[in-house]
């Protein structure tokens, strides 16, 4: 589903780009008029793509999460592999739009090491945190090594399907796909929060809600500030490497 082309409007208050179907200016408040078209997904193509991608990505993570179906690796990387081909399928039919962002804009060392600074930090504090959770409410410590331990190269096969993987397609499902799609019907700052929303629902814990939200959102600010996925890229890969050596530092492999 190719992005439905539209219309550029602009507030005749503060000349703030609008969409057709605003009723206010998110900008200044001014009052645009009635005559908004309604969107819903049956008359808009970039909603229904939104809906259709979001869905099937959905129903896979429920299907992972509560069936028994994927209780090994050997199973989850093909669910990895089929997410993957999806993304890319979307991401392929959306492909002028996806372009501009997989070059590396504005780039600067200083920004990348705070990017990468912030993300090792993040994710130290919020693995702390969630450990002593899990122990002090559940009881419980698990280890992400756990399910890679009888593979060759377990720890190698960890920092892919925990740091590589979800970096890279992640990061171009929600911040690239959906975001490209939701961004021709939403005001984007709006769209950042949405698809920041949509990133934590996808992980299936409530718990984790409190920093994965606010993670999408981070990454998404990022992708609009920069014009870019590389940095949301980065960011995702060094948060989600330091919970590899985290679990490994704190369970004895490391």
């Amino acid at each position: 589903m190719m992005p439905q082309q539209t219309p550029t409007y602009y507030c005749d208050a503060c000349n703030e780009k609008v969409k057709s179907y605003h009723r206010y200016c998110y900008n200044c408040g001014e009052y645009l008029g009635t005559n908004g078209a309604t969107i819903s997904v049956f008359n808009n193509s970039n909603l229904q793509g939104a809906f259709v991608f979001f869905v099937i990505y959905l129903f896979v993570c429920l299907s992972v999460q509560f069936t028994g179906w994927f209780n090994n690796y050997n199973k989850l990387f093909w669910v990895e592999i089929f997410l993957a081909a999806l993304t890319l399928f979307f991401a392929a039919r959306n492909f002028s739009a996806i372009k501009p962002l997989l070059r590396f804009r504005n780039f600067n060392f200083i920004r990348l090491a705070g990017c990468i600074s912030l993300a090792l930090i993040s994710s130290l504090i919020v693995n702390i945190i969630i450990s002593k959770f899990n122990f002090s409410f559940f009881g419980t410590d698990t280890s992400y090594y756990a399910l890679y331990s009888s593979y060759s190269m377990p720890v190698m096969l960890m920092i892919y399907s925990i740091a590589i993987y979800p970096a890279i397609i992640e990061e171009l499902a929600f911040r690239g796909v959906l975001y490209n799609y939701l961004n021709t019907i939403l005001d984007e700052r709006l769209v950042i929060i949405v698809t920041g929303f949509m990133f934590g629902i996808m992980h299936l814990s409530f718990i984790s809600l409190f920093w994965l939200v606010p993670f999408g959102i981070l990454v998404g600010i990022m992708r609009r500030r920069f014009g870019t996925l590389w940095y949301g890229v980065i960011f995702h890969f060094s948060f989600n490497l330091m919970a590899v050596f985290y679990d490994l530092y704190m369970h004895g492999h490391l």
